[in-house]
């Protein structure tokens, strides 16, 4: 008879004492892998005094000691590592300085306006903060059959005016009238640029009686070449005698203007006497009881007169651009000097008033 230890496992496996002994070995191997661990010090953790005095006794490394090895203290990462800067090239430079100097320069910082002188030679002059500006919005200008017009609100609120002198010889005021002009301003007369003689224009008369015949509202202009303020009020009262007992209910305005490819009389005057030269007619015009106007372009606006010490007076722009870009503040703009309407043979200036001065 077989004792109890003398199992066979017919299935050909091993006997059961050896899978005991097995099974216990890898449960022994199990519990020494973490008890090792369990010993192990964590990462980064500081090293306690007393190991590290045993350390220096025993004569020990610190890796013998701890277990820990160099890439275990990984502290490095507590620096973050800079990035390679890149190398700048020359040009790159060069164009980097260029596109600052554009976006800071006088053109793109709102302000300063480029003045065009007569030469040809260009100017930023810088805008006084100051001094009234306009507050126009030109994305409201609207073009009808290549007339100007200015809305607000959906609503035209500018007044359509030519100016006439004796270029304009044949005018018919009811079609002008029919095409929508509202106003006329009219040359009275001129002094002579070389002469100094004062002269009639020689439509004054024949423009002024064809306006009044229709009732459209009347403005007056000279184009003054005195070269002292006497001259000007000179000129003014030649004005206010041409009136009569016509009505004027535009502004009469003061024009001095250079004369192209010829010398005026004027070259010489300094800005603060052309100043006082226009301020001496306009004061003159106002003792009248008329609306004083002042006439210019940029040029002359910005360099050749001191406007600040005309600002009580309306300011009468002529730029001939698809948007004018004089800042200060101006009431009426002549936006062409060849425009073409029905009633008027050859061109003739056109303007837009932004207030209806005949309603005062």
């Amino acid at each position: 008879m077989r004792q109890t230890y003398d199992y066979e496992d017919n299935s050909g496996g091993l006997p059961l004492i050896y899978m005991a002994l097995g099974v216990s070995f890898f449960v022994l191997l199990i519990l020494v892998l973490v008890i090792a661990v369990n010993k192990k010090p964590v990462k980064n953790q500081p090293v306690p005094a007393a190991i590290e005095q045993e350390t220096e006794s025993s004569g020990e490394s610190f890796e013998q000691s701890t277990g820990l090895v160099a890439s275990d203290l990984d502290f490095w990462d507590m620096y973050p590592v800079e990035e390679e800067k890149t190398e700048t090239t020359e040009e790159e430079t060069k164009e980097t300085e260029e596109e600052e100097t554009t976006k800071t320069g006088p053109e793109n910082d709102g302000k300063h306006v480029e003045v065009v002188f007569r030469d040809g030679s260009k100017e930023w002059v810088a805008i006084n903060p100051y001094r009234k500006k306009h507050n126009y919005d030109f994305t409201n200008l609207v073009s009808k059959n290549n007339l100007l017009h200015y809305y607000a609100d959906g609503k035209q609120i500018s007044y359509l005016g030519v100016d006439l002198s004796k270029y304009q010889k044949s005018v018919d005021f009811a079609a002008i009238q029919a095409e929508g002009v509202d106003f006329c301003m009219l040359r009275v007369g001129s002094r002579g640029y070389s002469t100094g003689t004062i002269q009639q224009d020689e439509m004054f008369e024949a423009h002024l009686a064809g306006a009044n015949a229709v009732g459209m509202p009347v403005g007056l202009y000279f184009y003054s070449q005195a070269i002292t303020e006497a001259e000007a009020i000179e000129e003014a009262n030649y004005v206010i005698s041409k009136i009569g007992t016509n009505k004027i209910t535009y502004p009469i305005a003061f024009d001095m203007e250079f004369v192209e490819n010829d010398t005026a009389r004027i070259e010489t005057l300094t800005r603060e006497e052309k100043t006082n030269i226009a301020l001496a007619f306009l004061k003159r015009i106002e003792e009248a009881g008329y609306t004083g106007m002042l006439y210019g372009n940029k040029e002359w606006l910005l360099k050749r007169i001191d406007i600040a010490k005309l600002e009580q007076y309306d300011i009468w722009l002529g730029q001939e651009d698809d948007i004018p870009d004089y800042p200060y503040l101006f009431s009426m703009w002549q936006y062409t000097r060849q425009g073409e309407i029905f009633g008027i043979d050859g061109y003739v200036d056109l303007n837009i008033s932004f207030i209806d001065y005949s309603a005062r």
